[in-house]
């Protein structure tokens, strides 16, 4: 699912044809689990990111917004004298973003009680946000649908 959704998401005008890479946040922050299944968001957009990133190759820029306080520790220690620049050097603020990630899995579950059979179908969709107009500049959806006769697979 995810290497389908890196493909479709390079190929797409607004992201591959711009002349400055987009700054991008992938991360579970708005991804929401709606489903009954314990589903690790994290794994999604984790994968999803590190995909992109290896296939992007510079022309995308990925942002870890997790990762902020961590930086500003660090910025903070060169702008008092603590430590040295390090060799990139300073900048003027932390990386603003152009695009967040968002989505939902969503799952519906039914049970035939003269047979037994379990069904679920689960329904993954994820939008790229253009986070100041708010335009969608990518969707995709995957669908999963699973059938068995004794509903162990499903613990």
């Amino acid at each position: 699912m995810t290497d389908r959704m890196a493909r479709d998401m390079i190929a797409q005008p607004q992201i591959a044809r711009r002349s400055t890479a987009p700054r991008i946040v992938i991360d579970a922050q708005y991804f929401k689990n709606e489903g009954a299944q314990i589903i690790n968001r994290n794994t999604i957009t984790d994968r999803l990111r590190v995909n992109l990133n290896r296939a992007a190759q510079g022309r995308m820029i990925f942002v870890g917004a997790e990762n902020t306080a961590m930086v500003q520790l660090e910025r903070d220690l060169k702008r008092s004298g603590k430590t040295d620049s390090g060799t990139v050097g300073l900048t003027k603020a932390q990386f603003g973003v152009d695009f967040r990630m968002a989505g939902r899995i969503a799952a519906v579950d039914s049970r035939n009680p003269k047979t037994g059979l379990m069904q679920r179908y689960t329904q993954v969709t994820l939008q790229l946000v253009d986070v100041e107009s708010g335009a969608l500049v990518w969707e995709d959806m995957y669908e999963i649908a699973r059938a068995s006769a004794d509903d162990i697979i499903y613990r």
